[in-house]
């Protein structure tokens, strides 16, 4: 793996480390015969236990002629553990990454999902996730955790007496709230929507 020039990275402690973070850390050169420098390595974390950190070396690995120990060249491997009695003194860092702007909570940042007879009014607080599938994390329960949020506001759906209801018509939902009338056309259906999820903004 091409180590990304392009990467900052900030001190982290021991307790804050975990599994895929991209680490930055230490190897002292001081065996006999070497010039003292420090060593620099990156890599990313495999494991972690109460006691130690696994890194796989992913960036550079520096070649047998630069360590020394007992006064002969050997190559460093291509696993590293940090262990936390020894975190302070291997100036350990993690990569930073660049965080998505957070999508306002607000009724104007709420989008809409149109599926036919369901039209469903949903917030996510990342710009890059599609709508549809942030709704869909919802109905699945989170099986897999993710790292955004996302809030199922409001949504009208389409009934039919030919289907069993008692009327045919739209009816919007917000949690234990329902509208009372049904109302015939969707164009209206979506508008009294948007309404109700304006009110979940004011209550």
């Amino acid at each position: 793996m091409t180590e990304n020039k392009t990467e900052t990275f900030e001190g982290v402690s021991f307790s804050d480390v975990h599994e895929g973070d991209r680490l930055k850390f230490v190897n002292a050169n001081n065996g006999f015969g070497s010039s003292g420098d420090d060593l620099w390595r990156t890599g990313t974390v495999t494991k972690v236990t109460d006691k130690t950190v696994t890194v796989e070396i992913t960036g550079h690995n520096p070649l047998a002629e630069d360590v020394f120990v007992g006064g002969k060249s050997r190559k460093l491997g291509r696993t590293a553990r940090l262990r936390r009695a020894d975190w302070h003194y291997r100036c350990v860092s993690r990569a930073v990454t660049d965080q998505p702007a957070r999508r306002p909570f607000n009724a104007e940042n709420v989008q809409y999902v149109d599926e036919g007879n369901f039209v469903t009014a949903v917030w996510c607080s990342d710009p890059a996730i599609d709508p549809k599938t942030a709704l869909d994390n919802i109905l699945r329960s989170f099986a897999e955790e993710v790292p955004y949020e996302v809030v199922h506001i409001a949504e009208a759906t389409r009934h039919y007496k030919r289907e069993g209801a008692d009327f045919s018509g739209w009816i919007i939902s917000r949690g234990n709230d329902y509208s009372t009338e049904p109302i015939a056309q969707k164009r209206e259906a979506v508008k009294q929507l948007r309404f109700w999820v304006e009110g979940y903004f004011t209550r």
